[in-house]
């Protein structure tokens, strides 16, 4: 599907900077698309006015509509993941403030030449320790739920080749081992919006994973993940991805183009 091209004459100014960046966040994580209604649910502005801030999305090309009437998100709107780099200083305070909030070890993390890399990180005094955590980490994609949120967020293609090249490389007796298996995790990652795992890539360890960026390329993607002790309560887990879902969203702001 072909984008829709945006009008000439230059974009609008920005009545709702708030509510323009509540979509842009939505269609962020969601790869598949949205359509009106789904925003409109999702962000709870009424419908009418989704429609109307949709046209100044698109206009400024951070969004387009495809014909089947959904929006999809342009990551060319903020560029690759390593343009994130200049933002670090905007970055860093937000996963700090996830850390210590949550006691856990946090991650921004994308895929460079098909491999996991992480652009930033923070950890809580008496977190899960991050040099344990990093040894093998460029082949974890699959085992870790930061790698399997920007795998969500891969057309299938791109998907099916990356884990056919790299195989899924057993780092605990729990890793997921065939192909089935993770795409079940996938789904039910992109159902709840949080990708998971316990244990599957060090002993000990439960991870959450949430989808900050998406787009054509691996490079695009951005994923926010924490770190916590595998037997860390369920309520307290709860709580920890609660705190992610909002990091997340601080940091969409920081990852699109100045609101002017």
């Amino acid at each position: 599907m072909a984008p829709v091209p945006a009008p000439t004459g230059g974009p609008p100014a920005l009545r709702s900077p708030d509510r323009v960046l509540r979509l842009v966040e939505q269609l962020s994580r969601n790869p598949q698309g949205l359509t009106a209604k789904q925003l409109a649910r999702r962000t709870g502005i009424p419908l009418k006015t989704v429609y109307h801030h949709l046209r100044t999305v698109i206009d400024r090309q951070w969004a387009w509509r495809g014909e089947d009437g959904r929006h999809y998100f342009r990551p060319e709107a903020v560029g690759p993941a390593p343009g994130a780099v200049p933002r670090l200083d905007r970055v860093r305070p937000v996963l700090e403030r996830l850390a210590a909030g949550t006691g856990a070890a946090v991650f921004l993390a994308s895929l460079r030449e098909d491999r996991l890399a992480v652009a930033a990180h923070a950890a809580a005094p008496g977190a899960v320790p991050l040099d344990g955590l990093a040894e093998d980490l460029p082949e974890a994609v699959h085992a870790t739920a930061m790698g399997r949120a920007l795998l969500a967020g891969l057309p299938a293609h791109q998907r099916r080749r990356l884990l056919k090249e790299h195989g899924l490389r057993p780092f605990t007796a729990r890793t997921v081992r065939d192909a089935d298996g993770l795409e079940a995790e996938l789904r039910r990652g992109a159902r709840s919006g949080v990708f998971t795992e316990t244990g599957e890539y060090r002993e000990g360890v439960a991870c959450s994973g949430v989808i900050v960026r998406t787009g054509a390329r691996a490079s695009d993607g951005l994923a926010l993940a924490a770190a916590v002790p595998a037997g860390l309560p369920q309520a307290r887990r709860r709580e920890v991805d609660r705190r992610l879902r909002l990091a997340a969203a601080d940091l969409v702001p920081i990852l699109i183009p100045e609101i002017d």
